[in-house]
């Protein structure tokens, strides 16, 4: 205690002196008034860097109630390690799950860009958090509900009839352009194989 005592009164005193020899150097002008204000902050620095050190050890303190509590309740350093490797598991599991929905939403948005395309649903399978090649895509799987092309959408003449019935529902088929435009678009954003996407329609 007495050690650390003399270190922080030498340290002020070194401020001080030094301060007082740029005073001594700098000749009288703006400058100096403005020296003379740094060197004040750097002798009231070191005289409070004693009391910033020890919040910063109650601070840390304050931090880590788990682990002191976990140690004083007599828990063994394998339970310790357990625990934390569950914790780290199920970090991972939710990181993962994350990704693969974010990666969903962003190749749906790019999938729905596509000319005849309703809807899409987008199943996305990466590599796990523990790999090497953590994050890197293993296939992806798009449902496509087909829509309305661009060549489609004309206004065609329309006729009354007196007995008329209502027209069914039109049932559309994924055409093969779309499907591969789908299929050549995801492969290029996302640098992938053509066998590690796949393209169906929505049943």
């Amino acid at each position: 205690m007495i050690d650390l005592i003399t270190v922080w009164i030498k340290s002020i005193i070194f401020v001080v002196l030094f301060a007082s020899f740029l005073d001594l150097m700098l000749p009288n002008n703006r400058m100096q008034r403005f020296i003379k204000v740094i060197m004040g902050l750097f002798i009231m620095l070191s005289i409070l860097n004693p009391v910033i050190s020890v919040i910063d050890r109650m601070r840390t303190a304050a931090q880590v109630p788990a682990l002191a509590s976990g140690i004083s309740s007599g828990l063994s350093d394998s339970e310790i390690m357990d625990t934390a490797k569950q914790v780290a598991g199920k970090r991972d599991q939710i990181v993962q799950e994350m990704y693969e929905r974010d990666l969903s939403k962003q190749i749906r948005a790019t999938v729905l860009a596509v000319d005849g395309v309703a809807d899409a649903i987008v199943i996305v399978d990466a590599a796990q958090q523990g790999n090497k090649s953590r994050g890197k895509l293993n296939r992806v799987i798009v449902y496509v509900e087909p829509g309305i092309t661009a060549d489609e959408r004309k206004i065609a003449r329309v006729t009354i009839a007196q007995d008329a019935a209502e027209p069914a529902k039109e049932s559309r088929n994924l055409s093969p352009p779309v499907t591969d435009k789908i299929t050549r678009m995801v492969t290029e954003l996302y640098q992938l194989k053509a066998s590690q996407v796949e393209v169906q329609r929505i049943n």
